[in-house]
């Protein structure tokens, strides 16, 4: 997804004709096919879907197909809205892009896919994209978005009508003012930050309402259906409204939650893990520098995504590259233990995953090159004339000798002559402090910025 819905040039999922995105076989596993089957456990009684009733096309608010000429359809079905609902409401969701890579559905994401799969039989979802597989950020990469599936040109016009008559009632379900005349009432109870339909794209963010879905109108053949969202409508959800925290679900109006926030020397933020208050600041994007070799490039565009066992596509591909490990693309037993030896050999926390200090150190290994000039570096203390002899030497776990004896000492480590794990310690410590990759290992950098 795009990180600036707004504009028609940079909007989400910009269509590519004659390409159609492929859910990776484990997302295929997992698409509900409109059975009875029970809902999480946040999908309670009251969240099931109510007798039909009438809900009518929903004219401008959806795309510009209707029903089939001669088709005649029932009205279709909405779900329910819960009871209990509070007098107070969330506002209209703020836009907040994909920075983290978490595929994984979360509960509300999953809630509401069940819940219009379970209203309307002969349906299904995608959520999961493998991280780094869209050219432009996705929703689907944190678990935020899914793809309600609809039979969009189906060979009997009935069904292809019914088809098309359920989204519009979803649609008008969710952005149908409530009784204190609060427009978007269910959207915003929900989370939902935009909507994609039918070559036309919703967000809550825009005053404009329904508007043209990037290049879509261009381009009517059946081949870009799944990019233009003709027989699928994307909803993209709040970290609020994904992690099942806004009132529908909780019943309780829930707080801003603007999600995990970037470092700035790599592209990517680590997990959400709990409820951010405040506004991300603005970084720029990490970039190659013209003498980064394509490995280098890839390494700098994925570096900081958080991946690991069961985890797929370019971003595992890149690290294993990076490590030498057969190229699949999937992160098995063989990726785990490679990522973990790199770990031991630069004395990192061993855990076999790829998380933000060992894309640091595995950028430094690999020599990729950012095009960002780096800072100067900051000194930690005064001058310590004392190390200026050692500025050559390359101190690691295991190493021993003079050196690491005057490193201990300028560190107020006890000074064993050993570079164990307390050594280790207080090196990560002091790089973290100077904002230098905390690898553990002492080398010029590292002694330049302990004043050497």
């Amino acid at each position: 997804m795009s990180s600036t819905p707004n504009s028609t040039a940079t909007t989400p999922d910009r269509p590519r004709p004659g390409r159609r995105r492929r859910p990776r076989p484990a997302t295929r596993a997992g698409i509900a096919l409109g059975t009875a089957a029970a809902l999480s456990a946040l999908v309670v009684a009251g969240f099931l879907p109510g007798t039909a009733r009438a809900a009518g096309p929903g004219g401008s608010t959806v795309g510009t197909s209707g029903p089939a000429p001669g088709a005649v359809t029932a009205p279709r079905p909405v779900p329910d809205v819960p009871s209990g609902m509070p007098r107070a409401i969330e506002a209209l969701a703020p836009y907040v892009g994909q920075v983290s890579c978490e595929p994984r559905a979360k509960p509300g994401t999953l809630a509401l896919a069940r819940l219009l799969t379970t209203t309307y039989s002969g349906t299904g979802y995608v959520v999961e994209h493998d991280c780094g597989a869209d050219p432009i950020a996705s929703e689907h990469a944190d678990g935020r978005a899914f793809d309600w599936i609809v039979p969009a040109r189906s060979t009997d016009r009935r069904t292809q009508a019914e088809a098309q008559a359920s989204v519009e009632a979803v649609l008008t379900w969710m952005l149908a003012a409530d009784s204190a005349r609060r427009p978007f009432a269910v959207a915003r109870r929900l989370g939902v930050m935009f909507m994609v339909w039918n070559d036309r794209i919703w967000s809550s963010h825009d005053p404009a309402g329904w508007r043209p879905y990037s290049t879509c109108r261009k381009h009517p053949e059946a081949s870009a259906d799944a990019i233009c969202n003709r027989d699928r409508l994307h909803v993209s959800l709040s970290w609020a409204g994904a992690t099942a925290r806004t009132s529908f679900w909780s019943r309780t109006v829930a707080a801003e939650d603007y999600g995990p926030c970037r470092p700035k020397d790599l592209n990517w933020a680590p997990p959400h893990r709990g409820k951010n208050p405040a506004r991300c600041g603005s970084h720029t994007p990490v970039t190659a520098s013209s003498r980064t070799d394509a490995l280098g490039t890839a390494l700098l565009r994925f570096s900081g995504a958080t991946v690991g066992p069961g985890d797929a596509g370019p971003v595992v591909r890149a690290v294993q590259q990076a490590l030498t490990v057969p190229p699949d693309g999937t992160y098995g037993p063989f990726t785990a233990d490679a990522v973990a030896a790199f770990q031991t050999r630069r004395s990192l926390p061993i855990t076999g995953t790829m998380n933000a200090d060992t894309w640091r150190a595995l950028l430094i290994a690999s020599g990729a090159r950012s095009a960002v000039p780096e800072k100067p570096v900051v000194v930690l203390t005064s001058p310590a004339t004392k190390l200026a002899r050692y500025k050559k030497t390359v101190l690691r776990f295991g190493s021993r000798g003079p050196a690491v004896l005057a490193l201990q000492k300028h560190l107020r480590v006890t000074p064993s002559g050993w570079f164990g794990p307390q050594t280790t310690s207080a090196v990560m410590a002091a790089q973290k402090r100077a904002k230098l990759p905390a690898t553990g290992i002492v080398n010029a950098v590292t002694w330049r910025a302990l004043g050497a």
